[in-house]
Formats: structure tokens, C-alpha cells, sequence
């Protein structure tokens, strides 16, 4: 049983044209030949559909395989995709993502192009012994349960994988220069909260405005896609200097602040003497 075409995604059930989807009775029943010519079709480009996996097989009574109005409106949607310039390969995985329940933000490309081009290193061995020799001392069980916590190692049997080097050494960095090594466990957790919420509204901004104009008129053609993906692609470095700028601006108001006041108590002290 194909899925009912009710239960489109609202990205694609609105592409379906209107008339001839309320047109198609789930009960109606097809021959081969009736179905591609309901569909506008040939049997040769329906067999064909149906031997790529996009059209379930029909019910077979005795020597006759009889389909149904759900196949009939998924040929129609394949229609629609082909005329827009998807080809077989992607409509199937289309297909395949939305009966699956996975994400089709994902089978399209957008959420790479939001992302960006962007990946984290690849994750390091790092023996327990050399983490003892980064740490010494300080380095406890439960400080390796925190970093485990937060994602930054896991354990791998008789060694560690350090699943973001480059934050592994900046934190290195860190501690060498004097700073605790819980203190900076719970400093980039606390990193992490803000960070979070932030990214998540810089990424609704971006769906609300870019990205679901596009999707809730009639379905994208291909180059509209890419063109979207490109437009997404290259917004993700302006965010960042954003972001860059805003951080830079927040250190440096705190650390007039917190250096002003320091020096301001030195000299107080001096002063008094």
C-alpha cells in the first residue's frame, strides 16, 4: 500500500495540483494501461518507475495487476518533480526520506548550505598516559567524566578519542597558562548554553525568510534550489564575522571593566599607604 497522498509533506502536498488530486478516489482502480494514460504517462515509463522503487507494485488478481488512485497520484507528483528538473535518482531518495520520516531539509541540500562548508577536525588518539602528561596531577575521574559529558573525548579501550582537537588544545593552551581545569569544563559549558540558543535563532531567521518563501509557493524547480543553497552558502561567513565582531566587543567592554576596577583598586591601595 502506497502512503496515503494526504500525508505529503505540506512543502510537496501543496505542489499537487488541487483539482486533479481531489479528483483521484483512493478507491479508484487501474489498469497499467489506464493508469499511465490517467497519468499522462507510457506503460514503458510507468514500469520503469515502478522497477527504481518510486511506484509500489500493484495488486495482483490472477494475471492482472490492478493499481489503485494512491498510484495514480504518486505518478502525478513524479510528474511534477521531473518537469522541475529533479532527476529519478533524487525523487526516489525524496520519496524514500518522507515514507522513512527522515529529514528532507536534509535530502535537499538546505541544511548543509546553513551549515556550511564548515566540518570539525577529525577526532585524535590520544593514549590515557599522554593525558596524564598534558594534566598531571589534576586530571581526575570525574573531570574525564565532564569532558565526556560534553562531547569533548570518549573512550576507545585502552585510549581516548579526542572528538574536537582543536578545542582539546585551546584547552591545553589554557590550563598551561594557569587556568583550572574544572574552570574551564564549566566555562565552555556554559559556552555551549549560550551558543546554543543563539545559533538556533540565527537558523530560524534564515528558514522563516529565505527558505520557506520558496517552499510554500509552487514546488522549487532544481535551479531554484541551488540557487537557494549557494544564497545560504554564502551567508554563513557574514554570520560569523558577526558573531566574530560581537564576541570581540564583549571582551573587550569586560575586560575594561574587570581591569579597570582591578587597577582601580591597586591604585586605591597605593593611595591609602
Amino acid at each position: 500500500m502506497i502512503r496515503p497522498m494526504k500525508n505529503v509533506p505540506s512543502f510537496l502536498s501543496k505542489r499537487l495540483d488541487p483539482a486533479a488530486a481531489d479528483s483521484v478516489a483512493t478507491d479508484a482502480e487501474f489498469t497499467v494501461d489506464e493508469l499511465a494514460r490517467e497519468a499522462g504517462t507510457t506503460v514503458r515509463n510507468l514500469r520503469a518507475y515502478q522497477d527504481r522503487g518510486l511506484l509500489p507494485p500493484p495488486e495482483r488478481r490472477g494475471r492482472v495487476g490492478i493499481y489503485s488512485g494512491e498510484h495514480l497520484a504518486r505518478l502525478r507528483l513524479i510528474g511534477q518533480l521531473l518537469e522541475r528538473g529533479y532527476s529519478i535518482a533524487s525523487i526516489r531518495e525524496l520519496l524514500d526520506a518522507w515514507a522513512e520520516g527522515r529529514d528532507l531539509a536534509h535530502v535537499l541540500g538546505l541544511e548543509q548550505a546553513i551549515v556550511g562548508a564548515w566540518n570539525p577536525m577529525e577526532p585524535e588518539r590520544l593514549g590515557f598516559d599522554e593525558v596524564q602528561a598534558l594534566f598531571g596531577d589534576a586530571l581526575t575521574d570525574d573531570y574525564m567524566d565532564r569532558a565526556r559529558e560534553l562531547g569533548l573525548i570518549e573512550f576507545a579501550g585502552d585510549h581516548l578519542r579526542v572528538l574536537n582537537p582543536r578545542v582539546f588544545r585551546a584547552g591545553v593552551q589554557l590550563y598551561r597558562s594557569g587556568i583550572p581545569l574544572d574552570v574551564l569544563l564549566e566555562q565552555f559549558a556554559a559556552i555551549r548554553r549560550q551558543v546554543e540558543p543563539v545559533s538556533a535563532g540565527i537558523v530560524r531567521m534564515i528558514v522563516a525568510h529565505l527558505v520557506n518563501p520558496l517552499l510554500s509557493g509552487s514546488l522549487p524547480h532544481v535551479s531554484e534550489l541551488d540557487g537557494l543553497n549557494r544564497q545560504l552558502l554564502a551567508l554563513r561567513p557574514l554570520v560569523e564575522q558577526v558573531v566574530d565582531s560581537e564576541l570581540a566587543r564583549g571582551l573587550q567592554l569586560s575586560a575594561n571593566q574587570e581591569l579597570g576596577e582591578r587597577v582601580g583598586e591597586l591604585l586605591t591601595g597605593f593611595l591609602k599607604r
